[in-house]
């Protein structure tokens, strides 16, 4: 018995750590050829694992797909929770400096659903969504925010959740157009641009 835990956390903790050069690797080859034309082998070969241990670990590339995303998504959730105290717009303008400062620290995840050409909003193409619970907790949280803004008289009256997923399409309208220019515009600059659209569509228009 005095054996056994110390074991498992053996276990568990080189779990852990295959787990986390798996998805690493893996976003570099779905952000290179796509999620359609990766193969696991080329995943493996990245990682520098045997393709036994890869499927191991996961049963699949759709799996694995899932597993990055739901990661990704969970992180940039915390992030921008962290930032949810505050007057509506403070907090509308707070979540998309720490959604494009998180998006642009990890080049890879961007790519990949960049070079796809889906819809963020709604999701299309072949690859893999996020699980039910990952993506409605995303667009509940910020349909509340923007809520909050529409009954305080802030924001233009409108659908919370229409308008969350209209402020999805600024971010990748904008994110794909800096990389596609490849422009040294700083995160800074990239940063207030997104802001500048984002509050340009939610604030309600000055009386005349």
């Amino acid at each position: 018995m005095a054996k056994s835990a110390p074991n498992n956390r053996i276990r568990e903790a080189r779990r852990k750590m295959y787990r986390q050069v798996i998805t690493q690797a893996a976003e570099a080859v779905f952000a290179k050829k796509g999620f359609a034309d990766a193969r696991m082998g080329e995943v493996a070969l990245e990682a520098g694992i045997s393709l036994k241990t890869l499927y191991a670990t996961f049963p699949g590339k759709v799996e694995l797909f899932a597993a990055i995303r739901n990661q990704r998504i969970d992180e940039v959730m915390a992030l921008s929770s962290a930032v949810s105290e505050g007057p509506p717009l403070k907090v509308m303008m707070n979540r998309v400096r720490v959604t494009v400062e998180y998006l642009l620290a990890n080049p890879d995840f961007l790519r990949i659903h960049l070079r796809e050409g889906n819809a963020w909003a709604v999701g299309s193409g072949d690859m893999p969504q996020p699980t039910p619970d990952h993506w409605h907790a995303n667009v509940s949280e910020q349909a509340k925010t923007i809520q909050r803004g529409i009954d305080e008289g802030v924001f233009e009256d409108g659908d919370p959740e229409l308008l969350v997923k209209m402020v999805s399409a600024v971010y990748q309208v904008q994110l794909a157009d800096w990389l596609h220019r490849e422009v040294d515009d700083s995160s800074d600059i990239l940063v207030e641009r997104i802001q500048a659209f984002v509050a340009r569509m939610l604030l309600c228009a000055p009386a005349r």
